[in-house]
């Protein structure tokens, strides 16, 4: 009879020996995950950073973007040391706490851990929100018409913006909750909602900067070549960045359902589940510095310190800072669109011309009597 007891015995403590196992497997490959792509998001922050001091901080926009992307890496790094915490207190109250029974100790662990699952999930949900802030501002700085179709164009990104931070400020007070009472229904999905909602701020977002950018392509093309870093270059690799990051995201979502309904410990999806999450905790930063990057690296069409020109005056010449030449700013109506181009060539004084054939509706004027 005892010897069916110990058999029995054995086998549970062999049943949770695995299931330990699986979780201590799962939990390394997501720090050393989390810890990859942390490192990958210190470069970018180290250029981020350098390119908005390269470019001076007598703006207070300037000041903003530093103070955003400081705070977004800093949680980040806090979102990877609390991990990485996690990750070793599972080892520790499993396995290295000697005076307290097997069960006991994973027990113990979990009530530690417990105690910054809330704080992660609100860094989380506010990096979210900011960095989606920083997308939604940068579509807005993109669309330089007229205020009404600029409003029109962030509406829906505005919408979507809100409802994730009310659904991000949901998540974190159910997350935080240490209470006996039954929480509503809606804490269930409150996380899962604020990530579609985000990745649908995205979407929107990149699908209104491609429009701007095939928009933009369509009017430039008959003026010539664009330079090597020229402003549909730069509203190309948003779009496309923008793009990468939305079916991300996107990927983040599906997670969390799967995660809740059909991946299981044992599972080899686990793993990737691990990977998924690792990254989702510093896409959420990543993602609005890298935005930051490209636009600082060069100025572009959509800077609001460019002047827009008005349809009266399309062609207009200022004089070169080094002097060897001249700058020139094209600006033309298509649409309803003022379009920017912003392209520096060394033009010497005996050679100033434009084909007024190849380009009709351009008209030159005087270099010694520049338009302001």
């Amino acid at each position: 009879m005892s010897s069916n007891s110990d058999a029995t015995r054995l086998a549970a403590v062999r049943e949770l020996l695995v299931e330990v196992g699986y979780e201590l497997q799962h939990a390394v490959a997501g720090t050393i995950a989390q810890t990859i792509f942390f490192s990958a998001y210190g470069v970018f922050f180290a250029i981020a950073v350098y390119s908005i001091f390269r470019k001076g901080l007598r703006a207070g926009a300037s000041i903003i973007m530093l103070l955003v992307v400081v705070y977004l890496y800093l949680a980040s790094a806090a979102q990877w040391a609390m991990n990485a915490w996690v990750t070793f207190t599972k080892i520790h109250g499993f396995l290295m706490v000697p005076n307290v029974p097997f069960p006991e100790g994973a027990k113990l662990a979990a009530v530690e851990i417990f105690k910054v699952i809330g704080v992660q999930e609100a860094i989380f949900d506010f990096n979210m929100a900011v960095g989606d802030s920083v997308v939604v501002w940068r579509t807005w700085a993109v669309y330089q018409d007229r205020n009404r179709r600029r409003m029109l164009a962030i509406l829906l990104p505005s919408i979507l913006l809100l409802l994730t931070f009310v659904f991000s400020i949901i998540d974190t007070v159910c997350s935080n909750y240490h209470g006996t009472a039954p929480l509503p229904a809606i804490c269930n999905t409150a996380g899962g909602i604020a990530w579609g909602l985000s990745a649908a701020t995205n979407i929107a977002c990149t699908i209104l900067i491609g429009l701007k950018a095939r928009r933009h392509r369509k009017i430039t093309r008959p003026l010539g070549k664009p330079s090597r870093m020229s402003a549909e270059t730069i509203l190309s690799i948003l779009f496309d960045s923008g793009l990468i990051y939305s079916l991300l995201w996107l990927s983040q979502v599906i997670s969390f359902f799967a995660a809740a309904n059909l991946i299981t410990l044992t599972s080899p999806s686990v793993f990737v589940w691990g990977v998924i999450s690792a990254m989702g905790n510093q896409m959420a930063g990543f993602y609005p510095t890298l935005v930051i990057v490209i636009v600082n690296l060069r100025r572009t069409i959509w800077e609001e310190e460019e002047s827009s020109m008005p349809v009266s005056s399309p062609l207009r010449w200022t004089p070169n800072a080094n002097r060897s030449g001249t700058t020139h700013t094209f600006g033309s109506m298509h649409g309803g669109d003022t379009v920017h181009i912003r392209s520096v060539i060394d033009i010497t004084s005996d050679k100033v011309f434009v084909d007024a054939s190849k380009y009709p509706r351009l008209s030159l004027m005087s270099v010694d009597h520049p338009l302001h």
